[in-house]
């Protein structure tokens, strides 16, 4: 009776994975390397680390409120 939910389980978990095992060939193809964003240039690079720099957490992610004035 138990075993009545594994097939919605294995079904739903698939659905669930599938987007996380397919990004890396799909970043691939549309952007190139195996990542959304690219480092390449100093800009991109400063951009992707500017909210570790402003707030003091890349996690805490504020807007121009949070930049000094000075």
């Amino acid at each position: 009776m138990w075993w009545h939910i594994l097939p919605s389980g294995i079904i739903i978990g698939v659905c669930v994975a599938i987007p996380n095992f397919t990004a890396w060939w799909w970043n691939e193809a549309f952007y190139g390397n195996h990542f959304r964003r690219k480092l390449e240039s100093a800009f991109e690079r400063q951009m992707f680390t500017r909210d570790g720099r402003i707030t003091g957490a890349a996690w805490i992610i504020k807007g121009l409120e949070s930049i000094p004035d000075d």
